[in-house]
């Protein structure tokens, strides 16, 4: 009796070792994510809110700040929010944004997202 409870328990923890890769990238996705950048001419904190809708499809919301500088003096802030959607490819391991064309990339290591160049933390 003993013995089986082993064997199952080992199982099981063989298992949940062996999760597709796919599958974690997957479930990281869905939280809020943040990016500030400032450079010569501004600066902007972006924000980004992904919910799964169902199967592949997932849903964005993206809230932008943005301070334009001028004369070395910074402008009043603009916001921004759009609502987009998005797709997993599975073969590709990415989320692909149908309006935009952005391609997200997961990096577990580094708990964000890639788009491009730009790095979003993810916080929650």
């Amino acid at each position: 009796m003993k013995a089986t409870l082993k064997i199952m328990a080992a199982c099981l923890l063989l298992l949940a070792a062996c999760q597709n890769p796919s599958k974690k990238k997957q479930d990281f996705i869905p939280g809020t994510y943040v990016q500030h950048s400032k450079g010569e001419y501004g600066v902007a904190d972006d924000t980004l809110i992904i919910q799964h809708a169902d199967g592949s499809s997932y849903q964005i919301t993206q809230r932008t700040t943005y301070q334009a500088i001028r004369e070395g003096k910074l402008l009043p802030k603009k916001h921004r929010v759009q609502n987009l959607d998005a797709s997993w490819d599975d073969t590709k391991q990415e989320l692909d944004e149908t309006t935009t064309g952005r391609v997200y990339h997961v990096d577990l290591d580094k708990n964000a997202l890639i788009i491009k160049q730009s790095s979003y933390l993810k916080i929650r």
